[in-house]
């Protein structure tokens, strides 16, 4: 256990509690911290959300981002949630991570290993500590990130919304009540054309949406109107 941010809303929803917890603290020192290397922008799973949010890398290679993570939860649960869990259950900064193509450090019984998020969600085994994850050097892309239902308390957020132009593609991810997904159509469709902007993308995303288990139509619009608020602000650089 980290933070325990979200062990808590679990066990009370569940009315379960694990028969044996390891402490993940200080005593992980390799585990937390933010460091900046050849391969990117390298983060520790037991960062805080707080510490991440007012790190100096932070603000130099992801500048949205310190404003994003204020908007995660109040106070209280940034300081005690870690990146690595809020990563781990598909929470806000999964969304971002996917878009990003960032890259897990992972470690079990059988070794140490480095892949990338999306092929360790699809992958991963029972007993995998995330020790951090690496952000590819993303300066100067243009990156825009909307939610959709903001955290006060344990309560989840109904969906998060990326955007990013590495300068020649645009990418997009979404995580939430549907589950974290990379828009690949959507994607496909925006790069193919020469207005980014164009409103013509919102069928798409609905229909990617839905056939990968968003079912409320009522979010899957409003997803629909963030998309191209968001694909507008990349475009203009804004």
């Amino acid at each position: 256990m980290a933070g325990g941010t979200w062990l808590q809303p679990t066990h009370e929803r569940d009315q379960c509690w694990p028969e044996k917890l390891v402490a993940l603290n200080a005593a992980w020192p390799a585990f937390r911290g933010l460091e900046d290397d050849s391969r990117g922008l390298t983060v520790g799973a037991l960062t805080s959300l707080s510490e991440m949010a007012r790190h100096p890398l932070v603000r130099e290679y992801l500048p949205p981002l310190a404003l994003f993570l204020n908007r995660v939860a109040g106070p209280g649960v940034r300081a005690l949630g870690t990146v690595g869990g809020n990563l781990a259950v598909g929470g806000d900064l999964s969304a971002l991570a996917m878009a990003l193509d960032v890259r897990v450090d992972v470690l079990n019984r059988t070794g140490e290993r480095t892949l990338p998020l999306s092929r360790w969600l699809r992958e991963r085994a029972s007993d995998d500590l995330l020790r951090g994850f690496t952000i590819p050097d993303c300066r100067g892309w243009r990156i825009s990130l909307e939610k959709l239902g903001y955290r006060e308390r344990f309560s989840p957020t109904r969906a998060t919304l990326v955007c990013v132009h590495d300068g020649d593609r645009v990418r997009l991810a979404v995580c939430g009540e549907g589950g974290l997904l990379r828009l690949v159509a959507p994607e496909t469709f925006v790069n193919d054309r020469a207005d980014l902007a164009s409103g013509d993308v919102g069928a798409v995303i609905d229909r990617e949406l839905a056939a990968h288990g968003w079912q409320d139509a009522h979010l899957r619009m409003a997803l629909r109107r963030m998309t191209t608020g968001l694909l507008s602000e990349v475009a203009l650089g804004t």
